[in-house]
């Protein structure tokens, strides 16, 4: 039988889910399924929609935990910043005004991972 060329886990989970409804859908013949679920994958992978911009990392922080407060959002947003900036942050990155739009992000994104 046929390996799949992407192997499972070097996919994102955007790709294994597109990967498995693709084999589902010709499952019946397992070689030509495999061999069109790659293909799939690698059509989504040329639209590189999950990497064309730097979301921040309020959107992680939403995506992967809910609840912080304001406070303990504003003591490690500067440092996730600088950790997904690679250091790289310039004076107007972290102002007040910025923690508020980080923080207001933040719980905005919240809901939609909920």
């Amino acid at each position: 039988m046929l390996t799949p060329a992407i192997p499972w886990h070097q996919m994102t989970g955007r790709e294994q889910f597109v990967w498995a409804s693709s084999y589902a859908s010709l499952a019946g013949d397992p070689v030509n399924a495999i061999r069109w679920a790659d293909w799939v994958v690698h059509q989504l992978r040329e639209l590189d929609i999950d990497n064309e911009r730097y979301s921040g990392p309020e959107y992680e922080a939403a995506r992967h935990g809910s609840g912080l407060t304001f406070e303990e959002f504003r003591a490690w947003y500067p440092v996730a910043l600088k950790i997904a900036k690679k250091g790289i942050v310039t004076p107007n990155e972290i102002t007040e005004a910025a923690f508020q739009t980080a923080f207001q992000t933040y719980q905005r994104c919240s809901t939609d991972f909920y």
